[in-house]
Parts: C-alpha cells; sequence; structure tokens
C-alpha cells in the first residue's frame, strides 16, 4: 500500500520539482553527510513535510543514494562541458588541461564531489559501485578526447594504455580531498594546475621513455 502511494506521488510530482528537491537534498548532504543531516532538516530546506518527503524519495538513505547517482551525473556532464570547450592543443598541453578540468569538475559548485566523499565513508557498499562507473565513464570521456584530438596512433594508443587508467584515477582522488577540504574553484585552481603540470611529466615519460630513463639516472633530482 505504501509502495503504491509512493509510486502515485512520484509521478503526481512534476520532474522540474523533484531535481529541486534533489538539488537541495544534495546541498545538505555535502555539508554534514547522511548520518548528521536529518528528515526534519530535509523537509525544512526543501519547503515540504516529512511525511511528504518519505512518500516522493522513501527513506533518508534511498534519497541519499538517489543524490549520490544524481551527483555524479552531473559531475560527468560538467566534465564534457570543460572538455569540450579545451581548444586545439598540442599532445601535452591538452593532456594537462584535461588533467585540470578532471580535478575542477569535483568542486564545481554542480556535481561537488562532497556527497560522493560522504557517501564513501557512510554508505560504502552502495556508492562505491557508482564511483566505480564513474571512473569508467570518466576513462570512456578522456579515451574518446584522445581519439579526436590525436592523429598520432602511436601518441593514441601510449596514451590510452599507459596514461589514462592512472591520470583519471588520480585526479579524481585529488578532486575528491579538495572537494573533502571545501575548496571552490577560485582556490582549488591554483592546486589543479599545479596537479596537472605532474601529470604531463607522466606524460611526457610515455611518450619518451628512453630519455625519460636516461635523465633520471643523470639528474634524479631533476625528475623527482
Amino acid at each position: 500500500m505504501h509502495f503504491r502511494m509512493r509510486n502515485e506521488a512520484y509521478h503526481r510530482l512534476s520532474e522540474h520539482r523533484r531535481q529541486q528537491i534533489l538539488r537541495i537534498a544534495e546541498e545538505q548532504f555535502a555539508g554534514a553527510g547522511l548520518g548528521s543531516t536529518t528528515t526534519i532538516a530535509l523537509a525544512k530546506a526543501a519547503g515540504i513535510s516529512e511525511a511528504m518527503l518519505s512518500i516522493y524519495f522513501g527513506t533518508k538513505q534511498e534519497l541519499f543514494q538517489e543524490v549520490a547517482k544524481r551527483n555524479s551525473q552531473e559531475r560527468l556532464a560538467a566534465l564534457g562541458e570543460r572538455f569540450f570547450s579545451i581548444p586545439d592543443l598540442p599532445p601535452l598541453e591538452c593532456i594537462e588541461r584535461m588533467a585540470e578540468s578532471t580535478v575542477l569538475s569535483c568542486v564545481d559548485d554542480i556535481g561537488n564531489a562532497s556527497v560522493m566523499a560522504w557517501g564513501l565513508l557512510e554508505i560504502p557498499e552502495f556508492v562505491a559501485d557508482v564511483y566505480r562507473a564513474e571512473i569508467g565513464a570518466t576513462e570512456a570521456l578522456w579515451n574518446t578526447e584522445i581519439e579526436t584530438r590525436f592523429e598520432d596512433s602511436l601518441v593514441r594508443s601510449r596514451f590510452a594504455i599507459h596514461l589514462v587508467p592512472y591520470t583519471v584515477h588520480a585526479c579524481m582522488a585529488f578532486g575528491f580531498w579538495l572537494a573533502a577540504l571545501r575548496h571552490k574553484p577560485a582556490t582549488a585552481q591554483e592546486h589543479a594546475r599545479q596537479y596537472a603540470s605532474a601529470i604531463v611529466h607522466v606524460a611526457r615519460a610515455i611518450l619518451n621513455p628512453e630519455s625519460y630513463e636516461a635523465r633520471r639516472a643523470l639528474l634524479p633530482s631533476e625528475i623527482e
């Protein structure tokens, strides 16, 4: 009976209003996490009663799970837009911009990774799957960009095999850390730029491994 009522109420709720409530819930959860955010606070912020919140979205954990999935989708969409705005550049410069974009997409107001960070701490049995799916989708975005932008097949294959998996994991982890520290894009910018510069060193080594090993042997302090 309760499920039927919830299903009927769900369909009566306009998509615009539903997304509005999810956005408000995302802001609440980003600030305090699942455990410390009450249904009273969620309902008050959304301008509805606790009863209606439950009818629309189920339990607080079910609401959080829906918010986490939406949050991941928003971040992927923001990253796609950032990639689209990158102009035609030489491979290493392009990789630097892509790495910086991947980090900064985690601290945007839309798609901020704080919710996902809380979820990995509080309900990892669910959110870990969402996170793994996001990593896979982000890798696909990277590979698509590399395939589209780089004509040299050797560059494409080396980056796809040796750079993308490492870079996506590293940049997302760093972006999540910045989000957990409450960085905003303005304060995260320089951190992201420095991190992206480090990724370029890795990319350069992948393109020129013999040269890199020779320099490492002669000038280890410069390489490290």
